[in-house]
């Protein structure tokens, strides 16, 4: 699939289901050499469809379909932070995850922020600093009172000198 053949628009409500199954599909398909089993499942753990409800109604997260409709990524974004971008582990590394963090910078841009943050996974590192994103700090993220976490890299972007041309791309 090429970026030519996917369409990105906003969410709907009756996105977020599918919404829900592409965000564990890919958790549990591109993360599994970074995270091991248990840490993948509290990752998971408690999340339903619900969770996207509030982003949809601010009009913050978007998702990227193929040219058969189906939804294969979203990006959600909360302020001047991108929340979360994940792409189905079949359609990872053609072009999706790039479009959608190019709406989510844009999007940023245009409510006059300095720069992008974001906490990445350890799969996800590479992918934003090929974009521009440096590494400004370590972190973890848990789930609840479960002993267990999951490392993350705190990440930004400066819209001076970066890599990702900063225009609208969302369709109307």
């Amino acid at each position: 699939m090429s970026e030519e053949s996917m369409h990105i628009r906003a969410a709907t409500d009756a996105d977020v289901d599918v919404i829900f199954k592409v965000h564990r599909n890919s958790v549990l398909t591109l993360c599994r050499q970074e995270y091991s089993s248990d840490q993948l499942a509290m990752w998971l753990n408690g999340r339903n469809p619900s969770i996207y409800l509030d982003a949809v109604k601010k009009r913050a997260i978007w998702v990227a379909e193929d040219k058969r409709e189906q939804v294969i990524g979203f990006v959600e974004i909360d302020g001047f932070e991108v929340t979360k971008l994940f792409v189905a582990g079949g359609n990872a590394f053609h072009g999706a995850g790039k479009k959608l963090l190019q709406l989510a910078v844009s999007q940023i841009a245009v409510s006059g922020a300095a720069k992008v943050s974001l906490e990445a996974t350890l799969t996800a590192v590479k992918f934003y600093e090929k974009y521009g994103f440096r590494i400004v700090g370590q972190g973890v993220f848990s789930r609840g009172s479960n002993a267990m976490n999951l490392e993350i890299v705190k990440m930004e972007l400066d819209f001076e000198g970066a890599a990702l041309p900063v225009e609208k791309l969302i369709e109307e």
